[in-house]
Order: C-alpha cells, then sequence, then structure tokens
C-alpha cells in the first residue's frame, strides 16, 4: 500500500545519503531501479494478500467442530470432545456487508410480506396464544418447531430452552410474532415419552438402530425424516395454524423476543462461518445434485431459519434425499462431518432457487474466549450453546480444546441431568468481561428451579471436570493430599488402593492417578480418583481412616478404610 511504498523509497533515499554509498547510474539503469522497485512493491502488496487469506482460513478452522452433536461423546481426560476452538463474535454485519440491524430487517419484512386475510389468530392445542383482534394487521406469526430426539441429553436441554422461550413470547406481548409451539420428537414407533405434558409435543418414528448403522449412527440423519413424517399428517399439521415455520434445536436459548425475520419469498437462516462452500465441494455437489454450483450453495443449515410453510414443503424431500445422499458418499461423508445434513439443506435450498438471507446476528455461539458485554443479550436472538465455556478458577480462559477447572458444556450431561444451583464462573480476569456465560449459568439455574420436577442428579456441576495427577507441589499444599500420599486403603473391602507419589494410584484392578479438586458451592477439598474408565470424588475422614467415593455420573457409593501399615 501507499505506506510501505513510502517506506521503500525513504530507506532507499537513506542508504543512498550514507558517506561511500553507491549513487544509482544515469541512463538505462534508472530504468532497472524502477524495476526493482516495482517488484518490492508487487512482492509487499501479494504478502499481504496471502496474510490476508491466511487470517481468513484461521478463523474459519477455529469455527469447526469434530464431534457428532446427536448424543453426548466420550473424551481423553481434560480434552473437549471436539477439535474446536472457540468462537470469537466480532462481526455484527450480515453477510452481505450491508451493516443493517435485524430490527430494520424485521420492519422491512412486514412491509414487503403478504399479510394473510383469513389467518387464525385464537389459541389452539399447544397452549400457547396466537394474538388478538386488536394486534396490527401486518402481524406475521410463525410457529417455532423445535426438532429433537427423546433421550436424556436432549430433554433436559428441552426443557430449559422451552422454559426460555415461553419467558422471551410473554415478554413480546400477545401481539408479538412469536406464536405456537411443538417440539417435534423422534421416539422409537412414534410412542409418547412422558413429556408432552410440559411441552406441546408431536411424536414420529425414528430410525432403527440398524437403520442408523447404514448412516453410521449419525442420528441427526432424524432431523428430516421427522420434517417429512410431520409434513405429511394432517393431524399434525392441523396444529400450526400460523404461515412461517421458526426451525429451533434444543441448544438455543433466546435472549429476547424474536420477530419474524422472514418473507414469503425470503427466509432467513443463520451465517455458519464452517460452512461457506468453496471449489474444493463442487465435485461431491456434482455427484448429488447435478448442475448446482458451489457459488449458489449459502453458508446455512436448517436451524435456525425461518421459513414460509410453503417453502419448507418444497425443500423438505430433497433435504431429507440430499442428506441420505451425502452420508453414502465417502468422499461427501469425508469432506461435511458433523454438518453433514446442514449441507444437505444448502444444498438442496440451492437446487431449488431458494435464497435466504444470511445473518450473523441471528444467533452467537460464544465460549471462554468471547467477549461478550451484558448487552449481548440485544444484540442477538439466540444463544447456541454448541461449545463449552471453559475456565481456569483465576478467570482466565483454560486453553484451547480443555476442560476447564470452571466448566459448563452441555456434553457433561449425556446420562444424566445437570443440577441444580450450579456455580457461577470465576468474576475475575478474562471472565469478569466475558457475559455469555454467566448469562447461560443464570439461565439454566433459572429453568431448573422453576420446573417443580426437575429430577434429583448425581452429576457434577460446574467444578471438578477438569482432573490432573496431583503435582508434588500440590501435594505439599495441601493437608489432605499430604496426609493420603503413600497411604494404602481398602475399597468396598477389597484392599490394594495404593495413594502414590505424584498423583499415581494403583488399585486391586487397574492403575489410574489421583488429584484434588477445589472445593465446590461450599464443599470442603476432595481427591478425586479415577481408574478403569470410571471417575470418582471421594471424601475423606482422615480421623476415622474412612471414606465414601461417588461415582461420576451415577453417583454411585462405595465406601473404603485405611489398611494399617
Amino acid at each position: 500500500d501507499k505506506g510501505d511504498a513510502a517506506l521503500l523509497v525513504n530507506l532507499r533515499t537513506e542508504q543512498m545519503q550514507k558517506p561511500g554509498a553507491r549513487r544509482p547510474q544515469q541512463g538505462g539503469s534508472s530504468k532497472a531501479s524502477q524495476v526493482r522497485l516495482f517488484i518490492c512493491l508487487g512482492t509487499v502488496a501479494l504478502l499481504g494478500i496471502i496474510t490476508y487469506w491466511n487470517v481468513q482460513f484461521v478463523l474459519e478452522r477455529s469455527h469447526r467442530h469434530q464431534a457428532q452433536d446427536g448424543w453426548a461423546g466420550s473424551a481423553r481426560p481434560n480434552h473437549r470432545y471436539r477439535g474446536a476452538s472457540e468462537v470469537a463474535l466480532a462481526d455484527l454485519d450480515d453477510v452481505d456487508g450491508d451493516d443493517a440491524d435485524l430490527d430494520d430487517i424485521a420492519d422491512a419484512a412486514a412491509k414487503e410480506a403478504d399479510v394473510p386475510t383469513n389467518a387464525d389468530t385464537s389459541a389452539h392445542d399447544v397452549g400457547v396464544s396466537a394474538g388478538g383482534g386488536d394486534c396490527p394487521g401486518d402481524r406475521r406469526p410463525y410457529h417455532t418447531l423445535l426438532t429433537a430426539q427423546s433421550t436424556t441429553y436432549q430433554n433436559w436441554q428441552s426443557r430449559i430452552m422451552y422454559f426460555h422461550w415461553k419467558k422471551q413470547k410473554a415478554a413480546g406481548g400477545p401481539c408479538g410474532e412469536m406464536g405456537g409451539f411443538t417440539r417435534l420428537v423422534a421416539h422409537k414407533k412414534g410412542e409418547p415419552d412422558g413429556l408432552e405434558g410440559e411441552i406441546p409435543s408431536v411424536f414420529v418414528t425414528e430410525y432403527t438402530p440398524a437403520e442408523l448403522a447404514r448412516f453410521k449412527h449419525f442420528a441427526v440423519m432424524n432431523r428430516p425424516f421427522s420434517v417429512k413424517q410431520m409434513l405429511a399428517s394432517p393431524e399434525m399439521m392441523a396444529r400450526i395454524t400460523e404461515d412461517y415455520i421458526m426451525i429451533a434445536e434444543t441448544d438455543h436459548m433466546f435472549l429476547r423476543p424474536l420477530p419474524n425475520l422472514a418473507t414469503k419469498e425470503k427466509p432467513v437462516a443463520y451465517n455458519f462461518g464452517y460452512m461457506h462452500a468453496s471449489a474444493r465441494q463442487q465435485p461431491v455437489i456434482d455427484q448429488i445434485a447435478p448442475g448446482v454450483k458451489w457459488q449458489a450453495v449459502q453458508p446455512i443449515g436448517p436451524s435456525p431459519a425461518i421459513l414460509h410453510l410453503d417453502t419448507l414443503r418444497k425443500l423438505t424431500d430433497k433435504w431429507n434425499d440430499y442428506s441420505i445422499a451425502l452420508k453414502l458418499n465417502d468422499q461427501a461423508d469425508k469432506m461435511f462431518g458433523w454438518v453433514l445434513e446442514m449441507w444437505g439443506y444448502s444444498i438442496a435450498a440451492a437446487d431449488l432457487g431458494i435464497v435466504h438471507e444470511v445473518l450473523t446476528r441471528f444467533q452467537c455461539e460464544p465460549g471462554a474466549q468471547s467477549r461478550m458485554t451484558k448487552n449481548y443479550v440485544n444484540e442477538y436472538y439466540i444463544h447456541h450453546y454448541t461449545y463449552g465455556s471453559e475456565y481456569r478458577l483465576d478467570g482466565q480462559p483454560q486453553g484451547v480444546n480443555q476442560i476447564g477447572e470452571w466448566s459448563l458444556d452441555k456434553r457433561h450431561y449425556g446420562g444424566a441431568y445437570p443440577p441444580r444451583n450450579l456455580q457461577a464462573p470465576p468474576d475475575k480476569g478474562h471472565s469478569a468481561s466475558n457475559y455469555a456465560p454467566r448469562w447461560l449459568c443464570d439461565a439454566w439455574n433459572e429453568a431448573s428451579a422453576n420446573i417443580p420436577d426437575w429430577p434429583a442428579t448425581k452429576a457434577l456441576g460446574t467444578i471438578g471436570w477438569r482432573r490432573e495427577a496431583a503435582t508434588p507441589a500440590q501435594i505439599s499444599a495441601s493437608p489432605l493430599a499430604s496426609a493420603i500420599v503413600g497411604t494404602k486403603w481398602a475399597w468396598g473391602g477389597v484392599p490394594g488402593l495404593v495413594f502414590g507419589p505424584n498423583g499415581a494410584l494403583t488399585t486391586p484392578w487397574s492403575t489410574g492417578k489421583w488429584g484434588i479438586l477445589p472445593p465446590s458451592n461450599g464443599s470442603g477439598e476432595l481427591i478425586f480418583c479415577d481408574f478403569s474408565n470410571a471417575l470418582h470424588n471421594i471424601a475423606f475422614d482422615l480421623d476415622a481412616g474412612t471414606f465414601v467415593s461417588s461415582r461420576v455420573g451415577d453417583g454411585e457409593e462405595v465406601r473404603g478404610s485405611k489398611v494399617q501399615a
């Protein structure tokens, strides 16, 4: 650029002014000097371009997950279940770069939309109001469709999601555009699962284990399959009196009332930074949807999205068919990974010529590396907690792909509900300037406290998930650890448990590690004892020479006693 050019000229001038410096030759040699200068300027420009695209590449890669989000996975200790960095959210503009505010988009959409003259605005059997006769004539309510499976993991998320959806619907008032709500559940052969009394729900057939095996156990394939079944059922569709559908996920938390951002001709969807197509995807697209060019494939998935019901009907068959075709294509499966079904949706939309308004402020996906002020709840509509928030107790981020000393991650609760009254993140360091994890923790606590039959759980809260073998320095600083190092104990009456130096653990069955857990919600210091692929938290009574171990996850207790030397 101009600054770099001026710097090069100044450096060259300084060199010529030095005693003994060679002067440029006259005549034809001046052309050579100009050529050299142009080469330098060109090199600087080229380096700038390369640097820019390297930064873009790193930012895009930083968004990528490696784990499927349909169920909780297993992990190496202290490492995330996916290979993703935290998301740093800075771009508050829409993807077209016109700096349009979402509220302005909502106003424009209302003006452009075809307002139905005979829309049914009466309350229906989903238990929510669709507005009244005093509402503006250009009101365009939409129906929220929560796609889910009936698993412990998704059930507790669904209950929290619906609690906060109701809260924001009420905040929007009787004339808000958040209309009805249906939880669309893939469950066995369509049997109810017990939550239908709390959350308005319909049930469809889910893929059998044998069918899922064909899809390499990729349970997200149930989403387009579920929507296809719902659209084919007159009974289920009778529940939906709105002309628009908002497709939501179980880990979506509504931050504020969401207006209808779509029009009949223009659906809206979120801009996923890790889904921008390129020429690299063209060979796969050619196999699935011949004639579709990668430039037409938008960086979107089916959720969050708002679209007219006619558009959803038009899209669903190809969304389902293309998702299956992609999953059964080894090249596509390897290329698209856990977002494959989202690519099925975006390729189907491109094939049908359905162009979405792509918005970055539809939702946010913050983690520990973000810096979200309290005002973020007014800048976005949905908090998507797809990333865990991982902090050290000093308030600094734990690090990329690391489980934190303070950890809030949905994947901890694959087989059990999160407990009530989760401990808030540290109120210091980076954590004090990042409001999103604190809001999310408070939102989980608010929902669990106000859902009367939230089940008791033996799962850990936000402390105790990071488990590092005790170091000599940690042992010497802890009276409890100092007292047990080198001692022998019986585990459930079976001798052979030895707390060795450096956190080494010997058991009658295998080796493992032990370490120190920080206090949590007023509890005293605990010792963890991990072996045979199970995690155990131990409370000692040194005076009595006994301990009680509680297994993480199911809370199974084992008692132990000290073996006298």
